[in-house]
């Protein structure tokens, strides 16, 4: 199964390379994001791999030092936000919202 990113997700990929790249430098960038879109894949292949978010729909996974939270749709994986692992976990009610 493919996966697709929202929006906010692409944004926090986005602030995630910005933030790597500056204190911890290209290499470990790549190899970063490298991990995180290998991860998206995964879900691809095994969708319930993940933890479901008490009282929704939504999953989550922990890659590294980030949950990925996504939905599995009939045909596609739909990432929905990254957050750090040392960010207090979102309540049912600010689950992200597909």
């Amino acid at each position: 199964m493919r996966f697709e990113l929202s929006e906010r997700a692409a944004q926090d990929i986005r602030a995630i390379i910005r933030y790597t790249l500056e204190h911890f430098g290209r290499a470990q960038m790549d190899d970063y994001v490298g991990g995180l879109y290998a991860s998206f894949e995964l879900l691809g292949d095994n969708p319930l791999i993940g933890r479901v978010v008490p009282e929704t729909a939504i999953r989550f996974y922990t890659f590294r030092m980030h949950y990925v939270f996504y939905e599995v749709r009939p045909d596609v994986i739909r990432v929905a936000h990254i957050r750090h692992t040392s960010m207090q976990f979102p309540s049912p009610q600010e689950t992200p919202h597909l």
